[in-house]
C-alpha cells in the first residue's frame, strides 16, 4: 500500500505503470499513460492501448483503461474500469485479460466499418 499523502501526479503515473507492466498482454500492444484530473479525494489516469504496425503506425482504433487512485483514506486505493464498461476492477484481485482490449478494438473497428459517409 501507498500512503495517500505520498501520491502525486508523477508517482500516480508510476503506480499505474507498475500495475500495467504486470498484466499478461502480448508485446505488440503499446500504451501511454495520461494524467486526467485531480480532485480532493482522487487522481484519475487514462491508459491508451493500441497495436501500431509498419503499415499503420497510427492505429484507427485504441482501447482505454481508466484508473482512479482514491486518496481519501490513509492508504491510497487503486481501481480501474475499461472504457464503456461499469465493472470496477481492483489490481491484485481482478485478473486483467488481453481479450478485453481486443474486444474494444474490434467493436470500434466494426462500428467504423458500418459508418458510411
Amino acid at each position: 500500500m501507498v500512503s495517500s499523502s505520498e501520491v502525486t501526479e508523477e508517482s500516480g503515473i508510476k503506480l499505474v505503470d507498475e500495475i500495467v507492466k504486470k498484466w499478461d498482454v502480448n508485446e505488440c500492444w503499446l500504451y501511454c499513460i495520461d494524467f486526467l484530473e485531480k480532485t480532493d479525494s482522487q487522481l484519475q489516469f487514462r491508459v491508451k492501448w493500441s497495436i501500431p504496425t509498419r503499415r499503420k503506425p497510427i492505429p484507427s482504433a485504441t482501447a482505454a483503461v481508466y484508473f482512479t487512485i482514491d486518496i481519501s483514506k490513509k492508504d491510497a486505493e487503486i481501481f480501474y474500469v475499461l472504457e464503456a464498461q461499469r465493472l470496477i476492477h481492483t489490481p491484485g484481485k481482478s485478473v486483467f485479460r488481453e481479450k478485453w482490449l481486443k474486444d474494444i478494438i474490434t467493436t470500434k473497428t466494426m462500428m467504423m466499418d458500418d459508418v458510411t459517409f
